[in-house]
């Protein structure tokens, strides 16, 4: 992950699209993962009749969260879609009922296309070495059921994982690169939010100038395609609000109450936050003259030094002091 990282963070310091990485990510997840799906519906299919209830039966007494997933997918779910239909819970019990009943939905469903002409049929075949296993029509669509409702998850869960992920470590590697002091500078992280050491929820760090005045940051690693992200940041009124792009629009209203706006989808977009960082008096230096192999190397460093707990750890005792 930290390699993963340290790619997606040199993009977004060089002003690439940085979405290649994650979207690479998903893919290998997904791969692994229809192998692994495949496997036990190849095993349970060769077991005989009624297999898939059987294997979301066996599923349902396995634990672990991993299981829990692989309850949802077999009944052709997502724990999101379990909720909205629930009104909030996703507990296995209810996710092994839903999934039969989703299941019986679509055997239904496909009785009264039976008799349809000219509709084009999907048969799934499975092959391990010399063996394989067919699937019926019904049980084709049921697999494909059940790979889409894993890709749903996968995808979601990539998304925020590496947001999450990605977020503190870039601002830990700006920080760095533009040599502000350790005691200047304070990333906060969801525990404190949670704790409620942090008013703002929606902060992601302070920067401490010389005079000891607080600036507030907020990143989102969102582009242009997610107005509201925008619209809310700037009603918060941060110092500073770093992100992927933002219509002119925004940029125009950014101006007019004073939040400072830096798109990372430029030529230099660590210069531009050295800019901001040297005009409310900031110590910091200016990011160095490299190559982009260097600007790499120099990443990989850093974030290979980063260790979120150690540094969520001396942020607590840095609050807790200012708060005193």
């Amino acid at each position: 992950m930290k390699e993963l990282i340290s790619k997606i963070i040199h993009s977004i310091l060089t002003g690439q699209d940085y979405r290649t990485y994650v979207l690479a990510t998903i893919n290998k997840r997904f791969i692994d993962k229809v192998q692994e799906l495949t496997s036990e519906i190849f095993e349970y299919k060769r077991s005989g009749d009624n297999w898939l209830e059987k294997l979301l039966d066996d599923t349902y007494e396995k634990k672990g969260k991993e299981n829990k997933f692989k309850l949802l997918w077999f009944g052709g779910l997502n724990d999101k879609t379990v909720k909205n239909m629930t009104g909030g819970t996703s507990k296995k019990e209810v996710c092994l009922d839903l999934g039969k009943k989703n299941i019986e939905a679509l055997r239904l469903l496909l009785k009264e296309f039976e008799s349809g002409e000219n509709l084009y049929q999907i048969k799934i075949i499975i092959k391990k070495d010399v063996e394989r296993v067919e699937l019926d029509d019904v049980e084709s669509l049921f697999f494909v059921n059940i790979i889409s409702a894993m890709k749903l998850t996968i995808q979601g869960g990539a998304w925020s994982e590496v947001g999450k992920k990605t977020e503190k470590g870039l601002l830990y590697t700006i920080f760095r690169l533009l040599k502000v002091p350790e005691d200047d500078y304070v990333l906060i992280f969801d525990e404190m939010k949670k704790k409620g050491l942090v008013e703002n929820r929606e902060i992601d760090a302070i920067v401490f100038n010389r005079d000891k005045e607080p600036l507030t940051v907020e990143l989102k690693l969102l582009g242009i395609g997610n107005p509201e992200i925008g619209d809310e940041a700037l009603a918060r009124k941060v110092d500073l609000f770093l992100i992927d792009r933002l219509t002119e629009m925004m940029k125009r209203e950014s101006e007019k109450i004073g939040v400072k706006v830096i798109e990372f989808r430029q030529e230099n977009p660590l210069m531009e936050i050295y800019k901001f960082f040297t005009s409310k008096n900031v110590k910091c230096s200016p990011p160095e003259s490299t190559t982009t192999k260097q600007l790499e190397g120099m990443i990989n460093e850093i974030i290979d030094r980063w260790r979120e707990s150690k540094e969520e750890l001396r942020i607590v005792k840095k609050l807790k002091e200012l708060t005193k």
